[in-house]
Parts: structure tokens; sequence; C-alpha cells
């Protein structure tokens, strides 16, 4: 590990090869030509070899640093592995004032060796280049990447970061993801978790965004991330069983307008998740869709209950088309929430929740094929909670739908005929879904209903749920 915790980097300035350890007990102040320049590292290879930086070391990097060089090998970033550290930090600092950070210093190397993440760190306003993969998760490594670019150049499946290790956690933070040609893609396996806030995800138009070829699944979370100059597929999956958990999640992100969302999700444990993201042609801020394999949700603007509000608070009315695949069962239920809504349980007058639903005349639903469940603060107990559920249950506080009854059709809705636009052309059927809380009182709280689908091969257009709840 470095002698001191402190190591400075400077292409402009600085004169170290990496031939020593020229750390500093303390935090330098002043520019960084007024540190000795043979004390001062040329790139962050020389300042690996020299320092042996290591967790709880700082590296300063002037934000006038701009190099490019072929290293020797790996520029391995930390040496540590235990996730419990503190961290190493490197950081883009004001050449004239070294110890505030600036944004703004860059490396390239023009190398198929790539720089190592290892154990725990966090690289804060500097922008990477390579002509491979530009940044390589290593083994159970957790790093943070903050204001900066990461730019695979040249090169057929070359990525800007690489997670095929065991257990790789990535945090990005208004970092942009550059591909270098339409053939790269950025591959996520063997139980790694990248996590994208803000940034973007540009250059060429890959034809596969992430791609899950590896094993051990994957957990992918984009919020605010721009993708609309991918038009390729966002999730692939390359295997051709998929025995592995992949999760993808796309909060108010915005799209290209011809991309595919994701491959053919084989099981339950492949799933794709989109909230508030669209194209910036559609413009559809409301828009939701959670798939996997059993079954997918969307909003729908051509299906609605006419006379409602638009339940997002905007001016497109909409409903919730629910499809399943013919391995929907009782077994693999599909599963998702409706829209969290503010509602007032604490009124013995009014605590009864009711979901409308049309469907397909030949589209029966019983109380076993679709059921609705909620968990609510009791009201005298806050943290205790209570369920109810529009399903047929079988004794007293079990949870779920009886798995070997046939199902009592549901209630006919408080909707009928001419209510609904876009309803079924011939004589569509008009259900609800009741959530009675009288039998044991709650509070005022935002509450999330969860739905279970248990009836296979529901096709595309076929159901609808409207997705406010009248409160009575």
């Amino acid at each position: 590990m470095a002698t001191n915790p402190n190591i400075y980097v400077s292409s402009v300035h600085g004169t170290n090869t990496g031939t020593s350890d020229t750390s500093f007990a303390s935090v330098q102040t002043g520019a960084m030509t007024s540190i000795t320049a043979s004390s001062v590292y040329d790139n962050l290879e020389s300042a690996v070899a020299g320092a042996s930086m290591s967790s709880g070391d700082i590296v300063y990097v002037a934000d006038d640093h701009s190099t490019s060089y072929v290293p020797a090998a790996q520029v391995t970033l930390s040496t540590s592995s235990a996730r419990d550290a503190v961290g190493l930090l490197i950081v883009s600092v004001d050449a004239a004032n070294v110890d505030q950070y600036k944004p703004g210093a860059s490396e390239t190397l023009n190398s198929n060796d790539s720089y190592l993440l290892t154990g725990v760190g966090k690289i804060a306003g500097i922008s990477l280049k390579n002509n491979d993969n530009t940044l390589h998760a290593g083994n159970t490594c957790i790093w943070t990447l903050q204001d900066s670019t990461i730019t695979a150049q040249t090169g057929t499946g070359d990525a800007p970061i690489s997670m095929d290790t065991d257990g790789s956690i990535l945090d990005l933070l208004n970092v942009d993801l550059v591909f270098g040609a339409t053939v790269n893609e950025i591959p996520v396996g063997n139980a790694g978790r990248l996590t994208m806030i803000g940034g973007s995800i540009g250059g060429s138009a890959a034809g596969q965004v992430f791609s899950t070829r590896y094993n051990g699944g994957a957990n992918i979370e984009l919020v605010g991330t721009d993708l609309s100059s991918q038009s390729g597929t966002i999730m692939v999956l390359t295997t051709a069983t998929d025995s592995d958990i992949v999760n993808v999640t796309l909060r108010n992100c915005k799209l290209h307008a011809s991309v595919t969302l994701h491959d053919t999700l084989l099981h339950k444990g492949t799933r794709f998740e989109l909230y508030n993201t669209d194209d910036a042609t559609s413009d559809e801020y409301h828009r939701f869709y959670v798939a996997d394999g059993v079954g997918s949700v969307r909003n729908n603007d051509s299906t609605y209950v006419t006379a409602t509000e638009a339940w997002y608070g905007g001016s497109v009315k909409s409903s919730m088309e629910v499809t399943t695949t013919a391995i929907c069962s009782k077994v693999q239920p599909f599963i998702f929430e409706i829209p969290a809504q503010y509602v007032d349980l604490s009124q013995a007058a009014s605590n009864v929740l009711t979901m409308e639903l049309t469907t397909e005349t030949a589209v029966t639903l019983t109380d076993t094929d679709i059921a609705a469940f909620l968990v609510y603060p009791d009201g005298t107990t806050a943290a205790q909670p209570n369920w109810v559920t529009s399903g047929k249950t079988v004794g007293a506080g079990n949870y779920g739908v009886d798995p070997l009854a046939a199902g009592t059709t549901l209630t006919t809705g408080s909707l009928g005929a001419g209510d609904w636009t876009g309803e079924d052309a011939t004589s569509p059927n008009f259900y609800k879904m009741v959530l009675d809380t009288s039998g044991d009182a709650g509070q005022a709280t935002a509450v999330s209903i969860r739905i279970e689908v248990y009836k296979a091969s529901i096709a595309a257009g076929k159901l609808f749920i409207h997705p406010l709840l009248t409160l009575s």
C-alpha cells in the first residue's frame, strides 16, 4: 500500500513514471505545479506501480490531465478484495487548487488491456477510453463512477464496462457510456448488479445494449438515463434455456423510437420493468410495462373507463392491459402492482376498495383466475400489517388463493356497456374485484394493490384493468 494516503497525478506536471512511492501524509493545497514534479505521477498506471494504492488512499488527478498510452498490463485500481473496506477514491481536482473537486481529467489506453476494478472504490470526474473493454469489474468488487464518460473507442464486442465476474457491483452517477461499434454490448452476469442514475448510453447504436451471456444472473437498474441513440435490444438473453435470474428496470428514461425492449422471457426469473419511460416521438410519460416469462402488463391508451380521470395526473386516459403465457398457473402466477394511491381506510363508512375490469366475451374470470391483495397499516397499531384479498381463500389468515378450487365467477362490475372506451365490440364481460377492510380497520395511507393472475394464455387485447380504485 502507499506509504501515505495522498497520491497526485498530472500528465502536465508529473514526472514520476512509477519508480518510487512519492505519496504524501497530508492533503496538499494550491496548484499542482507547486508540488515537486518528481513527486507527481504522470498517469494512473505509474501511480499504481509506484504507490501501490489501496483502501483509504486518495488519488488526486489534475483536471487538465489528458494522456494516451499503452500500459504494460491491466491497470489495476485498488488491490484490496475486502467488501467492507473504506475504499479507494480517485478524483479529478482543480489543477490550480488540488484540494477542490473539478471534473475534467481524462486518460486513454491504446491497448487490449483495461482498467481493472477490484475491492472497493470510487472514480469521480475522470473520463476513460480504451480500444478494448475500458473498465473491467473484478470479482466481488464494489465501485462507484461519477461525472465521467467511459468510452470503448473501437473493436468488435468491446464495451465501456464489462461485468463478467462474480458478484460485481457498479453504481454509475451521471456517467455517459459510449459504444465505438454497432456490434458492441455491455455484458452483465455472474450475479452482478449495475445501477445507472442519470447519464446516457450513446455512441454507435449497438445491436444489443445489455447482454446477460454469463452464468449467475444479473440485476440492472437505470433511472433518468438517456438511451435515445440505442435502436437495438436493451435486454438480451443469449443462453438457450436462460436458467439464471435476470432483472432489468428502467425508470424515467428516454428511449429510441425503434428500440426492442427484450428477448423472449422464458420463465418467472427473467423480468423487465419500465416506468415513466418512452421515446420523444410518442412522449408518453405515463408509460409502464412489466413482463416476465409468465405474463405482461402495460398501459393501454385505447381502452379505458370513459368518465374517469387520467390515473397519473396527465391528460391521456389509460388502462392496464394484461396478457399471460401458457405456463401461467397457480404454481407460477403473473404478479404485478397497480400504481400506488392514497386512500383513507380509517373511516368505517368507507373502507371497501373496488377495482373494475373488462374482458372479451370468451375470457371469463373467477376468483381463482385472478386476485387482488392489499396490505395496509392497522388502525390501532400502524406497524401491524393487515391484509385482505379478493381471491378465494381457505380458513382464516391464509394468504393466496385456493390452489385446487375451480373458483366462482367474479362479481359483475359497477360499470357496464358504454362505460368503457374501446371495450370489446360484441358482448364484453364486466367484472370487479373487491377488497373489504371493514373487518380490520386501517389508516389513511398510500396503498399499492398486488395483482396475481393465474389464468393461462390470455392474449393481448382480452383483459383490461381500471387502475383507479373506488373507495366506498
